[in-house]
């Protein structure tokens, strides 16, 4: 079997970055940026923000809510800044795909809170352990289809960070 080559859907052209997504790309990027955008609201309600919105100190309560204070909204501005830039189609210029490569890469720590992903060999035992359960029916296998489907997701995201810096780094 040859080399697998991957479609790189996020290419200069000049002074400006193309983005090449497919519909459902497209589709899922503003799907999630929308899921996501009243979830910044308050994120220390959802654990799966935590990635996202890390204790600047963890262990002072009293400095961490004066950080909040001082820096908590403007934090939430740029992640939403960056989340309305999925929701562009392009094309844009490098200040737009870093913002548009910053909102992929929000989506892509979220949906990896979701799975538990920890990099280690288990996750992908864990994730052969889905294939074969979702060839069933009944709740096992809705949700072994359900950590495939956003596994999946995990793979776009990752890939279209990707993308974007080769892109950046091209001539």
């Amino acid at each position: 079997m040859g080399p697998v080559i991957r479609r790189r859907r996020v290419k200069r052209s000049g002074d400006r970055f193309v983005l090449n997504l497919r519909d459902h790309e497209a589709d899922i990027l503003r799907e999630l940026a929308d899921a996501l955008d009243p979830m910044l609201d308050d994120p220390s309600s959802d654990t799966g923000l935590h990635r996202l919105f890390p204790p600047a100190h963890p262990d002072d309560v009293m400095a961490e809510a004066a950080w909040q204070i001082e820096q908590g909204a403007a934090l939430r501005d740029s992640r939403r800044a960056s989340l309305d830039a999925l929701r562009t189609s392009g094309p844009l210029d490098e200040v737009g795909l870093i913002a548009w490569m910053q909102g992929v890469n929000a989506v892509r720590l979220v949906v990896g809170e979701r799975l538990g992903t920890s990099g280690d060999p288990s996750d992908d035992e864990r994730y052969r352990r889905a294939l074969v359960l979702a060839q069933g029916e009944g709740p096992e296998a809705e949700a072994a289809e359900a950590l495939l489907h956003l596994a999946a997701v995990a793979d776009l995201l990752a890939g279209l960070v990707d993308d974007a810096v080769h892109a950046l780094g091209d001539d």
